[in-house]
């Protein structure tokens, strides 16, 4: 993992990074504010903590990931530098307004019409970023499984983006989509939970393999194919009434891919030690949970897709904090905490103390969820959250010019 060369891409991708952990902020208020909330939560409060996370933090950060990894240490001209510039910055704000009109639309009238225009407005850039990282294939010197992981993993974000945005819009304009059934929201969410894993994959694979600037293999294809068909699958299904057919095609792919991983790099992020700096011990997390959630999914599809009254009371409140926090949080982290490494001494106690609060939370949150139905483990797990945020979001700031911008990239210190 090394610097990017360009100073303004360089630059640009600390913005997309502070803006994501900015717009984080709202994830882990309502984090709380879930956590303390007794009884059934309220459809607003519920949904903008959800894409607080899932636009504001995943998907922006992905954004700053694609620009990271698709320029690298290339010379790249001023028009590709303001390109990512205006990215950056039409990303920051709308996906913020997105978030917001979650909250505004479910908890007071009138304001429906918020969702498919800042709805629209999001997909279009993702679709922007996908995109771009498509186009860029073609200019990398060597082509490697994370970029084709990146790319493929922007490509569902941008299709599943594209089903929500309709979701909204029927909320304004009458049901459209030819759905069968009473679960509409599945033909969204089902395929923007398989993206997280495309992501999930192609960045421990960007931490722990042995030779991450190496050409693509066959199997590091296959892997990302695999996901990215079963993920495409999840739409089809709903908009075909094919679920009976199209699910356990969905269910094998998710596992081949799932096969494929723990066999290629899975294995070495969680033999991975999680003890020490940088982004390695964030992979020992990240990936252990990975596994959790991909297992959790499988039995989803398998068990209760069809029938959601089947799923115990603490399925989808344990599913959601292994892929958002468990997988997602940890992984991110890791990538600002490669992204800092030169400003690593700010606040150096943050990093292992938010990585512990964070897992240790999750166990603790899952335990008192499955038990007792009791949210207030999320307080220890959102603690850590916080703090990681905080840790990272100050060393950003304080990070100064980077040596790559002064001629040869310089590996990120730790992250290699």
């Amino acid at each position: 993992m090394h610097a990017v060369k360009d100073r303004a891409v360089w630059g640009h991708t600390r913005t997309l990074f502070l803006g994501s952990a900015l717009l984080f902020l709202i994830n882990i208020f309502f984090g709380f504010d879930n956590a303390l909330t007794a009884g059934p939560l309220p459809r607003a409060q519920l949904l903008i903590h959800l894409h607080g996370g899932s636009i504001g933090w995943i998907t922006l950060s992905l954004i700053g990931i694609a620009v990271w990894l698709f320029t690298g240490e290339r010379e790249v001209s001023e028009s590709y530098a303001r390109g990512v510039r205006n990215l950056t910055y039409a990303a920051i704000p709308i996906f913020g307004a997105y978030i917001v009109s979650f909250g505004l639309a479910f908890s007071l009238r009138g304001f429906f019409i918020l969702l498919p225009i800042f709805g629209t407005a999001s997909m279009l850039l993702i679709w922007i970023a996908a995109i771009f990282a498509w186009r860029q294939l073609r200019h990398q010197p060597v082509v490697t499984t994370v970029h084709v992981l990146v790319a493929g993993g922007l490509l569902v974000a941008a299709v599943g983006a594209t089903m929500g945005v309709m979701l909204g819009m029927e909320r304004v304009l009458g049901q459209f989509l030819p759905i069968v059934g009473e679960d509409r929201v599945g033909v969204h969410a089902g395929m923007m939970d398989t993206y997280l894993i495309l992501v999930a994959g192609a960045i421990v694979e960007w931490f722990v393999s042995k030779d991450p600037g190496g050409r693509r293999t066959w199997a590091g294809v296959a892997q990302g194919v695999a996901w990215s068909v079963a993920a495409i699958l999840v739409p089809l299904a709903y908009l075909t009434n094919t679920l009976g057919v199209l699910l356990p095609m969905f269910v094998l792919l998710l596992f081949v891919g799932l096969i494929f991983f723990l066999v290629r790099t899975g294995w070495r992020g969680l033999t991975t030690s999680p003890l020490g700096d940088g982004p390695k011990p964030w992979a020992f997390f990240g990936t252990f949970w990975m596994v959790v959630f991909v297992g959790l999914f499988i039995w989803a599809a398998t068990a209760f897709v069809e029938d959601f009254s089947l799923a115990p009371t603490w399925f989808f409140a344990v599913f959601a904090h292994a892929a958002f926090v468990g997988t997602m949080t940890n992984l991110l982290l890791g990538v600002y905490s490669a992204r800092t490494q030169e400003s690593r001494h700010v606040l150096a106690w943050g990093e292992p103390a938010a990585r512990w609060l964070i897992n240790l939370g999750l166990l603790a949150f899952f335990a008192l969820k499955i038990t007792s139905d009791s949210r207030l483990g999320a307080i220890v797990m959102g603690i850590g959250v916080l703090l990681g945020v905080f840790t990272m979001a100050r060393r950003l700031l304080a990070g100064g010019e980077p040596m790559a911008v002064r001629g040869k990239a310089a590996p990120v210190t730790g992250a290699d």
